[in-house]
């Protein structure tokens, strides 16, 4: 009879039988999960190099930009653009691992159960989950804040040329048209 968990959604099993006859099950059980915790950090560490490739390209964009600052002129919006589809690619990149995480440590969680502590587990415990900013504060929620920010620049960036190149016919006929509706 195989052992149900938490995770079996879709007729999905995590633990397999235990064969009687079986001497090697508690080793190779016990190598399999210190492979998938190895895996997981890895996965930390690709998300590294994840925002350190995105903090660079962001640099990259705005030196360009502080180079020509004064002769940029319409292509200060189309670096804008650019950046600001940089940084949402960057934040639902910092999500996807986030999720990708989230999941491997509800999956680690369920395997602690069958061994002799649940370290991963009780961290957690401690850390209130990460709920609490006083208690821990997850690196994904202060990474997220990042690429928002960056988005706020390209926008600050781009908005005074917009502003100065906006035909003042245009800007006397949106105030007019958005104060009636108004009214």
């Amino acid at each position: 009879m195989q052992k149900r968990t938490v995770l079996q959604e879709n007729a999905l099993v995590l633990f397999n039988e235990k064969n009687d006859n079986d001497n090697e099950y508690d080793k190779r059980f016990f190598e399999q999960y210190k492979l998938y915790v190895e895996l997981t950090d890895r996965i930390s560490q690709r998300r590294s190099i994840a925002n350190s490739f995105f903090i660079t390209a962001n640099a990259a964009l705005l030196t360009i930009v502080s180079w020509f600052k004064d002769n940029f002129g319409c292509y200060i919006l189309l670096v804008s653009a650019i950046g600001v589809v940089l940084a949402l690619f960057w934040y639902f990149s910092i999500r996807s691992y986030g999720q990708l995480n989230s999941g491997r440590f509800k999956l680690i969680h369920e395997i602690e159960c069958k061994l002799p502590l649940n370290i991963f587990s009780y961290e957690w415990e401690l850390l209130g989950h990460g709920k609490s900013f006083k208690t821990y504060w997850p690196l994904s929620h202060v990474e997220r804040i990042v690429p928002l920010i960056f988005i706020v620049l390209y926008i600050a960036l781009c908005l005074p040329y917009y502003l100065r190149n906006f035909p003042c016919e245009v800007l006397v006929d949106f105030q007019a048209i958005t104060s009636r509706v108004l009214l």
